[in-house]
């Protein structure tokens, strides 16, 4: 699903939100109520509007499910990886495996941190974020992307690790 499309579903479930509570203001006119027949009012709002929110929730969560990053919806998006890539992150540097990786093709990344946690991002040469997964002390985190064009790709910390974090950098040619 494009940006494009998910901004539509958003505004059409915002549009009959919005339009769902204007009929529940247009109808409340006239004299004041008691808290009672207030609170049996809404009650019954929530009642009726729970199940349609939850149902389209979930909807939602289940179709989205195969752009997760997970690498075994990944896996089954892009096939196999074909190169693994080991990722450690230690205040305040990057250690690669390997800094070159085939473009357009599966790759797989995985993350750990000997310190603290760090946030390890791929950002596309024109400065994008392509790609991010935490790196902890003591796990594997297991990425699975493919870059999608050929260049000087930046690996950043997004998680902050100290005053030199702004510096913790390395780069990774995509050929």
């Amino acid at each position: 699903m494009s940006g494009w499309a998910a901004f539509g579903v958003f505004l059409l479930l915002g549009a009959a939100w919005t339009a769902a509570w204007a009929f529940v203001a247009a109808r409340s006119g006239g004299s004041p109520l008691g808290y009672e027949d207030v609170s049996r009012g809404a009650a019954r709002v929530r009642r009726l509007l729970a199940t349609p929110i939850l149902l389209v929730l979930a909807v939602v969560y289940l179709v989205s499910l195969r752009w997760f990053p997970y690498p075994s919806f990944a896996t089954q998006r892009l096939g196999p990886p074909s190169v693994r890539v080991e990722v450690r992150a230690r205040q305040w540097a990057w250690e690669l495996s390997r800094t070159e990786v085939p473009a357009n093709q599966p790759v797989e990344f995985a993350a750990t941190a000997v310190d603290v946690n760090h946030g390890f991002g791929i950002y596309s040469p024109s400065g994008r974020l392509v790609a991010q997964v935490q790196a902890m002390p003591a796990y594997v985190n297991r990425l699975v992307v493919s870059l999608p064009g050929p260049g000087t790709y930046t690996i950043r910390c997004l998680e902050y690790c100290g005053i030199p974090h702004h510096g913790m950098a390395a780069t990774l040619e995509v050929k």
